[in-house]
């Protein structure tokens, strides 16, 4: 009963073919809180895929290194469906602008955070960001 309940559910998401309906049925079935652990898990696997470390996590994603080792395990063991997104959000043009968003709001903190050289690190996210540009 309950590996049908599972596919019937992954069915559902599946069924749901566009962003405005996956929302919808993400907000009808989960509270505000199960959306941002669950987004946060997500962030956590992507970017230890991408190679962040514990630290930067922790910065970026206010989260224990409990939380990160405990998907970092996951990852180890299990992750294939993770890693298929990630690839597939590497292809999608849409999806990889995204991504590279969110990858220099996580530079800006960590180039910015105290201690660093601010000038420095702004310099780099701008030529980062006018590369960005001339590859699209």
């Amino acid at each position: 009963m309950e590996e049908r309940i599972l596919s019937l559910f992954v069915s559902s998401i599946v069924l749901a073919q566009n962003k405005e309906i996956a929302l919808s049925l993400v907000d009808d079935l989960l509270t505000p809180a199960e959306k941002v652990m669950l987004s946060k898990r997500f962030s956590i696997a992507f970017m230890l895929l991408e190679g962040y470390d514990y630290d930067q996590i922790q910065s970026a994603l206010k989260v224990s290194s409990a939380t990160i080792g405990r998907v970092a395990l996951w990852l180890k063991t299990k992750g294939a469906g993770i890693r298929g997104i990630r690839e597939k959000i590497k292809r999608d043009e849409s999806l990889r602008e995204i991504w590279e968003e969110i990858k220099e709001g996580f530079a800006e903190i960590f180039l910015t955070a105290p201690g660093m050289n601010w000038k420095a690190g702004r310099t780099f996210l701008r030529q980062r960001k006018m590369d960005r540009e001339k590859s699209f």
